[in-house]
């Protein structure tokens, strides 16, 4: 089955211009940041990449965690983008730092389960392997009693 997301968008100006787009259940403006020349009236498409990649991957984690019956309260996350200014700008890589939270410790074994699911949800997540080849992913997880 496939599954069709549409966007519409505008832009106007140049390197410090700005534009607008809209999807079903999103609507923001962008422009280019600051740190790279722009006016920074909204969102860009890195902080758009990075969103993307983080929420596929903690979606996957918690389906992955469900499929395998650990029971989870919550799952945090801290993620980053990193953008290569050598020659052309290039996506190098997105480090994800996914917080686990169980209602009881861990044991050894219960602890390794998590951070196995935690690596494979990563090559499980559709945006990973859409950008795979052309940007590092690299998971960083960790597991705390809430």
């Amino acid at each position: 089955m496939d599954h069709i997301f549409e966007l519409q968008g505008s832009w106007k100006g140049g390197l410090s211009g700005e534009g607008k787009i809209q999807t079903e259940n999103l609507t923001t403006e962008v422009s280019i940041p600051t740190s790279m020349g722009g006016g920074e009236k909204g969102t860009n498409p890195d902080e758009l990449l990075l969103s993307s990649s983080a929420a596929c991957y903690f979606m996957t984690i918690g389906l992955y965690l469900e499929r395998n019956h650990i029971p989870f309260e919550d799952i945090k996350i801290s993620s980053k983008l990193k953008v290569s200014g050598n020659g052309k700008l290039h996506v190098e890589s997105i480090h994800h730092y996914p917080v686990i939270y169980l209602a009881e410790e861990p044991d050894e074994e219960m602890t390794e389960r998590i951070h196995s699911i935690a690596h494979r949800a990563e090559e499980g997540c559709m945006i990973t392997r859409a950008i795979k080849g052309n940007v590092n992913v690299v998971v960083e997880p960790a597991i705390k009693k809430v």
